[in-house]
């Protein structure tokens, strides 16, 4: 089960890493990505390609994060963030499943 508090921590954090390395667009790009793959979680009947298109959009922040900071940089935030990133994985099951 997902604590909710704990989700928006991870997603306050984050969504301020984001706008730090690449800019507060993309940290509200990424924040709306998130809140629609939530509403799709709690109702897997709306799973279509507009979730696996806002899952595509988290990954894709997720990857150039990774290209302009220092590896270690990049695990400390992945590290900071175990809840988003079992959500992540919950929906993608979810999605391959559906």
């Amino acid at each position: 089960m997902i604590n909710l508090e704990v989700f928006r921590l991870e997603l306050n954090y984050l969504q301020q890493v984001i706008k730090d390395i690449i800019g507060d667009k993309a940290s509200r790009e990424l924040g709306e990505a998130i809140e629609l793959l939530v509403l799709c979680f709690l109702n897997p009947k709306n799973y279509d390609t507009y979730c696996l298109s806002n899952l595509q959009t988290i990954e894709q922040y997720l990857n150039q994060i990774h290209n302009e900071i220092e590896p270690g940089k990049y695990k400390l935030l992945m590290n900071n963030m175990p809840t988003i990133r079992n959500f992540l994985e919950k929906v993608k099951f979810e999605i391959s499943i559906s």
